[in-house]
């Protein structure tokens, strides 16, 4: 290297530590750090954006409902009611299926086993 003292020192990736004699950041200090206030602020202004989002979603189905007549609703109701049966009675009918197939399996296995020992005794036997 140069031994001039006019020489620039080399460059670093890094920022040079800070000196000994200065005191640490305070807590404030640090909860100011505009990086991470900008990211912060983003946050909450994006869960405001939404929550405001849904609450005019809300609202407008509050006015649509409003707006609908006594025999629509009750309309809506039977659709919603008639829907809900189906869905029970499939649910149902999914589980009798299951039930039945895992009875079948059960027996066959059964099967399989007591074929295994009829074997297994013959072979004894010899």
């Amino acid at each position: 290297m140069c031994d001039k003292p006019a020489c620039p020192p080399p460059p670093r990736c890094c920022p040079p530590p800070p000196p000994p004699c200065r005191p640490p950041p305070t807590l404030w200090q640090k909860l100011n750090c505009v990086p991470c206030n900008r990211f912060f602020f983003f946050l909450i202004g994006a869960g405001i954006g939404l929550y405001w989002d849904q609450l005019k979603k809300e609202a407008q189905k509050a006015a649509e409902e409003a707006a609908k007549s006594p025999k629509e609703k009750e309309k809506e109701a039977k659709e919603r009611e008639k829907k809900q049966k189906e869905k029970e009675k499939a649910d149902k009918e999914k589980a009798k299926a299951d039930k039945d197939k895992a009875e079948k399996e059960r027996k066959e296995k059964e099967k399989k086993e007591k074929e295994n020992k009829g074997k297994e005794k013959g072979k004894e036997a010899k």
